[in-house]
């Protein structure tokens, strides 16, 4: 059997991750990586108009977290939704979600991604493949597939894992390979697994399905990735970097405000960033094909630009906390933010809707705090702008 037999063979058994259909109604899963708006933001700088004509593609969807988040923004504008993925029963478990939701706009294919240029598929502006290319056999040439079936100025988000992060997980998956070898039925190697783990000290054991285990400490096929792996792969590839999805957690001077830089390239700031954290367990990026650039971002003096969350959920996250918290809480990666609500930012904050710009907002404000100087003003909408938009929470789009 070879090594993708043997990868597909465990998805059809252990399907990831785990969903049941018939609680779906119960939680919309939302990885940030399908969020459009934020999608919208990195790539195209709020310029995309995501209509009738967007295209999304699930590379490598499994159960369907993002196929079915991408479906559920894109369903009023009549756009579709394309996932692939190598097990069938993975894309049973879709579609029997999607149908749970009423979704009429995804397909679904099985198959390997990296055939993706060969099916005859219309090209997509933006692809999700999270998890998914450090188990191919080649992940340069899965990367490959995805820069390939991408519209001109398209991008995409990957991710994979952080060499440095799992080094505990891969100390585990060694001794697994020992006690617990493919040799040995499916069922006994979770149950050693299981045992093992429940032995270990009370504040490293993990409650995990079956699934999870596999994945996580069984997995024939598993590579990680350094910060300047992650650049050769791309270059590799025909693919360039746009932004990590969370760049601060790229910045060595997060974690030593003493470490002099200067003389660094940016790929040598950001291993230096990996190396002082230690905890990156996985790198998430957004990534565009070689070549020109898209439309440059909206200046922040630009008062016909529009301020926009970048989250679907921004009722639950941030909306809820303006009437009834001093503090906007955020937290991202283990990172987290306070950021205090003086008269000036919950007032700002409670105007932003997509639709008024800048101007707007900023005159609203000059009748409500008369007193407050314009420099003044236009001094803490910037801070507004670069604390939340740091943790993907706000941008800033041209006006059409």
């Amino acid at each position: 059997m070879t090594l993708v037999q043997t990868v597909r063979e465990q998805y059809e058994q252990l399907p990831y991750p785990p969903r049941d259909p018939r609680h779906e109604m119960r939680r919309l899963h939302k990885p940030i990586s399908s969020e459009l708006a934020l999608a919208n933001h990195v790539i195209w700088h709020g310029h995309k108009r995501i209509d009738s004509s967007f295209r999304a593609l699930d590379a490598g969807c499994g159960t369907g977290d993002n196929t079915i988040f991408m479906a559920v923004q894109l369903q009023q504008a009549g756009a579709q939704v394309v996932a692939i993925d190598l097990s069938e029963a993975s894309l049973a478990i879709t579609r029997e979600r999607a149908a749970a939701r009423g979704l009429a706009n995804i397909t679904l294919i099985q198959g390997p991604l990296e055939d993706l240029p060969a099916l005859g598929l219309e090209l997509f502006d933006y692809v999700v493949s999270n998890g998914v290319l450090h188990h191919l056999p080649s992940p340069a040439v899965g990367l490959a597939a995805i820069r390939d079936v991408l519209k001109p100025g398209g991008g995409a988000h990957i991710m994979v894992y952080g060499l440095h992060g799992r080094a505990v997980t891969y100390q585990l998956q060694t001794l697994f390979k020992l006690i617990a070898p493919p040799s040995r039925p499916l069922d006994e190697r979770i149950r050693i697994v299981r045992d093992t783990l429940s032995a270990l000290p009370q504040d490293r054991r993990e409650v995990l399905h079956d699934a999870d285990i596999f994945d996580l400490y069984l997995h024939s096929l598993d590579r990680a990735y350094t910060v300047p792996e992650v650049y050769a792969w791309l270059s590799e590839s025909g693919m360039r970097m746009v932004r990590w999805l969370l760049p601060h957690l790229y910045s060595p001077e997060l974690y030593s405000a003493k470490l002099d830089s200067s003389r660094l390239s940016q790929c040598e700031r950001e291993a230096a960033a990996e190396l002082l954290n230690g905890r990156m367990a996985k790198h998430s990026l957004f990534v565009m094909p070689d070549g020109p650039g898209n439309p440059p971002p909206a200046s922040l003096d630009d008062e016909t630009a529009i301020p926009t969350w970048l989250m679907h959920d921004v009722d639950g996250v941030v909306r809820a906390q303006l009437e009834t918290r001093r503090e906007l809480e955020l937290e991202a990666e283990g990172i987290k933010y306070r950021f205090l609500l003086d008269p000036f930012r919950r007032a700002f904050l409670r105007l932003v809707d997509g639709e008024r710009p800048l101007g707007r907002i900023m005159a609203d404000l000059e009748a409500r705090l008369p007193r407050m100087p314009p420099a003044e003003r236009g001094e803490k909408w910037r801070n507004i702008y670069q604390g939340l938009e740091m943790f993907n929470v706000l941008g800033f789009f041209p006006a059409h």
